[in-house]
């Protein structure tokens, strides 16, 4: 779960090569902001995210 105004980078097919999407939390009832963004070399590293186990007993 995205806190309110915390912000991921996450590489998505919908975002042209080069870019990743940008995704910021939003208070209840709002949707999250999502924008697809330059990935430059001075910020942190993708890395890969699994679910975790609590995640996936509400499946």
């Amino acid at each position: 779960m995205l806190a309110p105004y915390e912000v991921a980078y996450v590489q998505a097919p919908s975002c042209a090569a080069g870019t990743v999407l940008k995704v910021t939390g939003a208070i209840r009832g709002l949707h999250r902001k999502k924008v697809c963004v330059a990935w430059t070399g001075d910020q942190a590293s993708l890395t890969v995210a699994t679910p975790s186990v609590e995640a996936l007993s509400g499946l």
